[in-house]
């Protein structure tokens, strides 16, 4: 059993043996893929005659994605560097070809199958100024690998970083962001490169989660418990800031049914966010603090809900619609 599916089953009392490095290595050697096989422009056709609210959204978590990608393939060095073992290193690098590859998909997608612009993405574009990830937590992610070189792999600093980097970008928010997104994508239809391209990072991604529960998990059995528990409430607030970016006016579609929908959506994707947060912290051995973990987030998700409505004078979305976040899926 993956760690992906023991994040999405209910059985707790499930053994969860987490594969070693090596293990990911030899899966990784076996779930190769191409970015030039997808054909990625076979999807422009569909793509022009989706509803312009529909492209906008679609476009809005594309590019969300590419900048993240961007962002955790240069900073994944300093973990690689300082790993503790030549096995950990060994499989770290794996993951290094997988986000470039990731950056490539989403890249020649946005390019080629929408029809952006590379000026767009770049951080000072008009996709790149919009990103909550890139605004948001790029800068946090970028000083905890920084950390990591710095203190040249000191353990508490290193297992901190591996907390921001696969335990929340990778466990929660890139996770969370891929399963709305290919459930949105499936609905539309029409969308082949798409579809198999987001299955395939979803992939990738399972792997980069499972080394990190599992180093994390090590790590708190070794006395290590406080920097992961201290970093990992860190990561709760800032992944709900990203969630909410209360900064950035919230796409608000004015009809009614629309509303609503776009409301669900948005529940959806913090409900899975906020259900990861907490069997995140049963499998890395923290399953005492899965309450407090569950509190912190519904508590930030609050507050991040007020300052959108401080900031704009108007409610986000989803109080809009009369939904309360988090809410049963």
């Amino acid at each position: 059993m993956s760690a992906e599916d023991i994040l999405e089953t209910s059985d707790r009392s499930a053994v969860v043996n987490l594969p070693s490095p090596a293990q990911l290595y030899d899966r990784w050697e076996q779930q190769q893929w191409s970015v030039a096989d997808l054909a990625v422009e076979q999807d422009a056709g569909r793509w022009s005659k989706l509803t312009p609210f529909v492209r906008k959204e679609l476009l809005a978590a594309l590019a969300d994605l590419e900048i993240g990608e961007v962002s955790v393939t240069q900073t994944l060095s300093s973990l690689v560097d300082h790993a503790p073992t030549e096995e950990d290193r060994i499989y770290l690098c794996t993951q290094m070809a997988d986000e470039a590859r990731h950056v490539q998909f989403f890249k020649q997608y946005l390019l080629k199958a929408v029809g952006v612009s590379e000026g767009d993405l770049a951080p000072d574009g008009e996709l790149g100024l919009a990103s909550a990830y890139g605004n948001v937590f790029e800068p946090t992610l970028r000083e905890a690998t920084r950390l990591v070189r710095e203190a040249d792999g000191e353990r508490t600093v290193w297992f901190a970083g591996v907390v921001w980097y696969h335990l929340i970008t990778e466990g929660v928010l890139a996770a969370a962001g891929l399963k709305g997104l290919r459930t949105f994508v499936r609905s539309l239809g029409g969308l082949p490169a798409l579809e198999t391209g987001l299955t395939n990072v979803t992939r990738d991604e399972t792997r980069h989660l499972t080394y990190g529960l599992a180093a994390t998990r090590l790590g708190a059995a070794n006395g290590y418990a406080e920097v992961i528990t201290e970093t990992y409430w860190a990561g709760i607030d800032k992944t709900v800031e990203v969630l909410v970016n209360p900064r950035q006016r919230a796409l608000t579609p004015m009809i009614p049914l629309a509303l609503a929908q776009r409301a669900k959506q948005l529940s959806a994707q913090w409900n899975a966010a906020r259900d990861r947060v907490v069997r995140q912290t049963d499998l890395i051995g923290l399953g005492h603090h899965a309450a407090e973990a569950e509190q912190r987030f519904d508590a930030a998700l609050e507050r991040n809900l007020d300052l959108y409505e401080e900031v704009w004078s108007a409610k986000h979305p989803v109080r809009r619609a009369g939904r309360t976040a988090p809410v049963g899926t």
